[in-house]
């Protein structure tokens, strides 16, 4: 069977539909008036339009739809919560500062001079002064190293998972939790300032005599409850949402693009290949900026920059999520078509799926098997959205099984040596 490349501009054999916008009026209908001839392309061009259009707003909505989903993952999942605070930790910069403020909260609630001379022979309690000034120093650079040793690390993430679990309970309405904290959510670190007070060889009767109030951050009072429960829940609604409109738009444009679908899939995947590449970019262009216009003292800006590093990984995840998926969406588009290598592809497996029609499905299975495996994107690990993605595939390997079986018909199975051109 002798095929032609150019047909294959659109999908499912409509012809040269795609490219003269659905007008194919045959020799008998030419004289019928400019109806036809001018009518179906007008509308034809007009449903070009809106798919561009469609496809515009779809890609702003995309990428609005990253910022809004790495947010609430971020803020109302306590275990991304805990992780990254785990992994700004492990920053020098800011264990460097998180240490300064841990030894300030000791020595500003615990006499230090006082438990040093009560514990120095009574011809050495003058030095308790000059030794409780040097052993601040040494208290911050011990404590920095302190903050190093996992069991340190655990007590920190422990305490930034429990701060974030409080402030999701206050957002779901409350619970036992928040009535006994009275609707306040702090980070409680006084833990780790007793450790801390504990490896600097003061006596073990410290822990018990700093205050509850000691390295207690409070990071939404009382009066601010009815706000932050406000806008975290229009957070999660904005993420559903803009993601649920930003895939209903992709498929009005694919339903609209009557004639040149192949095409507008294509678009779609690099809409969402276009939307990762720019919120990535952004983020980057934003460290600058917003680094800079939120610190005073260049002697912390190491630190803001780590904290903007990390505190935006989880965005940089989503973002590259678009960018897996849109990916194959774009490969799937130019397989269909009519470029040389995606004929030839096509024609190299006609004779395949001839003899063996399930295997289609089989290499389908196949391949997302190693997808779930690998687990690049939250998504892949995600049952509902596995469940999706397998629809999907199986749907697409359908389509194209049947583009194969209808471009190459005459392509018999291996065994019979039939021709497969």
């Amino acid at each position: 069977m002798s095929h032609d490349p150019d047909a294959e501009a659109t999908d499912g054999g409509h012809g040269a539909s795609e490219v003269s916008g659905g007008s194919s009026a045959g020799p008998g209908q030419r004289g019928s008036g400019a109806g036809v001839a001018g009518g179906a392309p007008a509308a034809g061009g007009a449903h070009r339009i809106w798919v561009r259009v469609i496809l515009v707003i779809a890609t702003v909505l995309a990428i609005f739809s990253i910022f809004a989903i790495w947010a609430n993952r971020q803020l109302m999942n306590p275990s991304n919560w805990a992780k990254t605070s785990t992994a700004l930790l492990r920053k020098e910069a800011i264990r460097s500062a998180v240490s300064g403020y841990l030894i300030d909260q000791l020595y500003a609630n615990v006499n230090v001079e006082g438990e040093l001379k009560s514990g120095l022979p009574p011809q050495l309690a003058p030095l308790a002064g000059p030794i409780s000034g040097a052993l601040h120093n040494f208290a911050e650079q011990g404590a920095e190293k302190a903050l190093e040793i996992p069991r340190v690390q655990s007590a920190w993430e422990n305490a930034n998972r429990a701060a974030d679990e409080a402030l999701v309970t206050i957002v779901k309405g409350g619970g036992s939790r928040v009535k006994i904290n009275g609707g306040t959510v702090s980070l409680n670190l006084h833990q780790i300032v007793a450790d801390l007070a504990e490896r600097l060889g003061l006596p073990p009767s410290i822990a018990d005599k700093l205050p509850p109030s000691v390295a207690n951050l409070k990071i939404v009072t009382s009066s601010q409850l009815g706000l932050v429960r406000n806008l975290a829940k229009a957070l999660h609604a904005l993420a559903l949402l803009l993601t649920i409109v930003t895939f209903a738009l992709y498929v009005l444009a694919m339903f609209l693009a009557r004639g040149h679908r192949r095409r507008t899939l294509a678009w779609v995947g690099s809409s969402l290949v276009f939307a990762g590449l720019v919120v990535i970019l952004g983020r980057k262009i934003g460290q600058g900026q917003l680094v800079s216009a939120i610190t005073t003292d260049s002697s912390i800006e190491p630190a803001a920059n780590d904290a903007y590093s990390v505190a935006t990984s989880l965005l940089v995840q989503v973002a590259s999520a678009a960018i897996i998926i849109g990916i194959p969406v774009i490969a799937s588009a130019w397989l269909a078509g009519p470029a040389r290598w995606a004929v030839a592809v096509r024609r190299f497996l006609a004779p395949h799926f001839f003899e063996r029609p399930g295997l289609v499905y089989w290499i389908t299975a196949a391949l997302l098997a190693l997808v779930f495996i690998w687990g690049p994107i939250p998504a892949t690990r995600n049952p509902f959205e596995m469940l999706l993605f397998t629809i999907l595939a199986f749907v697409g390997a359908h389509v194209l099984r049947e583009q194969i079986a209808e471009e190459f018909s005459d392509a018999g199975p291996l065994s019979t040596g039939a021709p497969t051109h």
